[in-house]
């Protein structure tokens, strides 16, 4: 165990390192510490087992599951940490030269934090990882620092937080049913459960921060995001959930709802995102099902899907570095327009093209490539589960649908020139993971000692591939008939937007009713504070003349000992406690002076910036790491 934790603890001390090392050291570090995830995760591949692992606990803490910090090597477990670790090493690689340092560190937190949800032993770890994830992968969002970033940052980490608390509160009602935390199907709080899951893994309608976040963040970040979030989701569900038809149908939805969606997406993120929930979806309806074979085929499809949707937002940052351009309309040539006399894009950014067309191919569930392992375990176990089945079918077939478009429009027909060039660390990153897709999907048995039921994975049937091919060819069908109108920019009412219709008016009402609540607590302080300022004077007005004369009162009877003598004393005695007195006075009131810009100045100096993120008020500031200091301690006390 103790290799596969070093990935979960190393941020520790290489995060912090990474803003002070000059670019050519950060690059070394990064490029070792990736060499390292790679290293931990061909380990993890080999089969071996990781054992348990607990820090700052005792015996009978580990027998109730209530240490803080119990690590174990879970078969479930295992593949998803191989997962989190092997697309988190060419997510990393793909920022290397472009992803600001702010950017890196927060990834290798995310990625570490991901990993310590994989492996946790217990309910406890489970949670503390669980918000690390929630946290850092918020604080990719808002490292972009735009005015929109930076306003969907905080909505997607207040959903996150959200989502976390719920979870927290089945934790706790399941330890009072049970009297341990140790991971087992839950005998209590089921519904807290389901629904702390359920905005990590994307369940509808608890699906909007993922929109708010993707597309949002830096084309880097994304990256990041597309392997971690919705997958850390997936896994709580194949672990902690039980099996049951009502999960089996909300992936179902999820599939549907995602590739309609995708569908009617021009930009190149919103579509991907969309069509990553119709992906979940598909996950949590094999986990959900229970069977040996499914299980295995969700989990299986997770870290194959994690692997060419990075790919696939590799390929879509390539464009948005290289061109500028967002959206498929940006790009395609329409009549009146001179874009047709710019090159088009499979020449522009060719490393893109190749990565969109194996990336794409993946999704789409095409023999030969790596998507289509998971796909048919899945479809097998769903056999005659209706209506999933079918509903899962007809996903697949919009899916096809959109990756047409988004690779028709955006990438064979769309046309631009090149702003500046890829970097080879990009280059290099889309094509290994391309190569590792191919790979998976012509040799799927290289993953075959991580799966939890042993399945075969001889898929390779007539019967499978002609599956497979008539859902490829009826999404290919569709979209050649109805290519015409998809050139089209389709423009979505707002209130069909579950975003529009519950979660805007809700957030603004709590923004109101947090603005207006905070205003009252800050008037209620600073009234105390103003109030308390005189007697404050008084008091430091007292001590000082108290001070002055014990002083004179005691150098003088020291100086009356000896002339010479007391003099120097009482000279070096009166100087010294002035000067002491001078510094204490001046550090206390440029703290004063701190403080009171910190509250009232947040657009002020760079330092004080940081500490006000967006008017994030200092009093608010305070109060959270005050909370976390003692929610440290409680976790402790166990």
């Amino acid at each position: 165990m103790g290799l596969a934790l070093l990935p979960v603890f190393a941020p520790i001390i290489v995060s912090p390192a990474l803003f002070f090392l000059s670019g050519r050291r950060r690059r070394a570090m990064l490029i070792l510490y990736i060499c390292g995830m790679l290293a931990v995760s061909f380990y993890i591949l080999t089969g071996a087992e990781l054992g348990s692992a607990s820090l700052f606990t005792s015996t009978f803490a580990e027998g109730s599951g209530m240490a803080p910090l119990y690590f174990l090597g879970h078969a479930y477990g295992k593949i998803a940490a191989f997962g989190f670790l092997f697309v988190g090493a060419f997510a990393l690689l793909y920022g290397l030269d472009v992803g600001k340092a702010s950017e890196q560190a927060v990834s290798l937190v995310a990625i570490g934090s991901a990993v310590g949800v994989a492996l946790a032993g217990n309910f406890l770890t489970l949670f503390i990882f669980w918000e690390f994830v929630t946290i850092s992968t918020g604080g990719l969002v808002l490292l972009k620092k735009t005015p929109e970033a930076v306003r969907k940052g905080y909505y997607f980490i207040l959903f996150q937080l959200a989502g976390g608390l719920l979870l927290f509160l089945g934790i706790m009602q399941n330890y009072a049913a049970t009297g341990s935390f140790l991971i087992r199907i839950p005998q209590a709080g089921l519904i807290f459960f389901l629904l702390g899951i359920g905005v990590k893994a994307a369940f509808l309608p608890l699906h909007v921060w993922l929109l708010w976040g993707y597309p949002s963040s830096s084309f880097v970040s994304t990256v990041v995001l597309a392997g971690l979030t919705t997958k850390v989701g997936v896994f709580a569900v194949a672990r902690i959930l039980p099996s049951h038809g009502s999960i089996v149908l909300m992936g179902a939805f999820m599939a549907l709802f995602g590739a309609i969606c995708a569908l009617l997406q021009s930009d190149f993120r919103r579509l991907l995102s969309y069509s990553l929930i119709s992906m979940v979806g598909l996950m949590v309806a094999g986990v959900a099902l229970g069977k040996h074979v499914s299980i295995d085929g969700g989990l299986l499809y997770m870290v194959n899907h994690m692997l060419y949707k990075a790919l696939l937002f590799m390929s879509a940052g390539a464009v948005i570095y290289a061109t500028g351009k967002e959206d498929l309309h940006d790009l395609y040539p329409r009549k009146g327009g001179g874009r047709k006399n710019l090159p088009p894009v499979w020449l522009t950014v060719p490393v893109a093209v190749i990565g969109v067309f194996i990336g794409g191919f993946s999704g789409a569930g095409v023999p030969l490539f790596n998507g289509y392992a998971g796909k048919y375990l899945m479809k097998e176990a769903l056999h005659g589960v209706s209506p999933s089945e079918w509903m899962i079918w007809l996903a697949g077939v919009i899916i096809t649908v959109a990756f047409c478009k988004l690779i028709y429009f955006g990438f064979i027909h769309g046309r631009s020139k090149a702003l500046r060039d890829i970097p080879a660390t990009m280059k290099l990153s889309i094509l290994a993971v391309s190569a590792c897709c191919l790979l998976l999907g012509l040799w799927p048995e290289l993953l075959a000692r991580l799966l939890p039921h042993g399945s075969r994975l001889s898929i390779y049937s007539l019967e499978g591939v002609w599956a497979s091919l008539q859902i490829v060819l009826a999404g290919v069908l569709v979209f050649a008939l109805t290519s015409g109108m998809l050139a089209r920019r389709i423009k979505v009412p707002d209130w069909l937007s579950i975003d529009y219709l519950f979660y805007q008016p809700l957030l603004r009402m709590l923004s109101t009713v947090y603005t207006r609540l905070g205003g009252i607590l800050e008037m209620v302080v600073d009234n105390t504070f103003v109030r308390t300022i005189p007697t404050l004077s008084s008091i430091s007005q007292g001590v000082a003349s108290f001070d002055e004369r014990t002083i004179n009162l005691v150098a003088g009877e020291v100086a009356g000992s000896s002339t010479k003598v007391g003099e120097g004393i009482y000279g070096t005695w009166l100087g010294g406690m002035t000067s002491l007195l001078k510094r204490g006075r001046y550090v206390l009131r440029r703290l004063f002076y701190v403080m009171v810009k910190m509250d009232y100045d947040p657009k002020g100096e760079k330092i004080f910036q940081l500490f006000n993120v967006k008017n994030f008020d200092f009093d608010f500031l305070l109060f959270m790491v005050t909370l976390f200091i003692l929610l440290g301690f409680s976790i402790f006390l166990f």
